[in-house]
């Protein structure tokens, strides 16, 4: 690529960063007034008979937009060993397992990369290397897995 080409793509890729942000908080605006009327509206019965909850049609002049109002959540994950585990688990009984499976797991404690690494040579110094790479993600042929950032939020004015 050319200069010419890079900086027509960082000021293209920094003006569409602009739009998004600026669309993103009109459509928010947008689906709260129309919850709002959904809300204030006629609902219906969902068109799937084994949904629960209500839903409100939202007509523009060309189209028609369901505004869902779905009954109420049940818990997608929960601790174990909690009031919740037990709660359930006590309801449940032996078909425990057909609604939720033990799936155990350990989430990072730093921030970022940057704050593990940091953490991991202060606190394991000279074997900081073997457990940085024991903890690196890899694909499926075993090569560490890496991502590319375009920084679009950092960006900053040419002095």
């Amino acid at each position: 690529m050319t200069a010419s080409q890079i900086a027509h793509d960082v000021a293209r890729g920094l003006e569409i960063k602009k739009q998004q942000k600026t669309l993103a908080a009109e459509l928010k605006a947008i689906e709260s007034r129309l919850e709002q009327a959904g809300l204030e509206g006629d609902q219906i019965p969902l068109q799937e008979e084994d949904r629960e909850g209500r839903q409100f049609l939202a007509v523009s002049a060309d189209r028609i937009v369901p505004v869902v109002f779905e009954s109420d959540q049940i818990i997608a994950s929960f601790k174990p060993d909690s009031e919740i585990h037990k709660a359930i688990a006590a309801q449940a009984g032996q078909h425990f397992p057909a609604f939720y499976s033990d799936s155990r797991s350990f989430d990072r404690v730093p921030k970022d990369g940057q704050a593990f690494r940091r953490a991991a040579r202060e606190i394991l110094g000279t074997a900081a290397p073997a457990f940085i790479n024991a903890c690196l993600q890899r694909d499926k042929g075993g090569i560490p897995k890496s991502r590319t950032v375009i920084a679009w939020d950092n960006a900053r004015d040419v002095v």
